[in-house]
């Protein structure tokens, strides 16, 4: 099985910090280091099991970006 390369951009992670920082305003902290746990443990895998998903995909600085679902939210990789 192929294994893919995960590249998260500058964007991404400033998106998923502000994300963080407001659960922990609203949610505490224990509630932001699951949701940063969970979001770390979805892109691991990804770079192993990103062919089980549609194939859908958009360019952006030349690389193929794909959605995926992870409720609440859509991670783009």
């Amino acid at each position: 099985m192929q294994e893919y390369k995960i590249i998260l951009t500058w964007e991404a992670i400033y998106d998923v910090t502000d994300i963080a920082d407001y659960i922990e305003e609203e949610f505490g902290q224990q509630r932001a280091d699951r949701f940063q746990s969970d979001l770390k443990e979805q892109m691991q895998n990804l770079g192993q099991f990103s062919t089980a998903f549609l194939r859908t995909q958009i360019l952006y600085r030349g690389y193929s970006i794909h959605k995926r679902s992870f409720p609440p939210s859509i991670i783009f990789y």
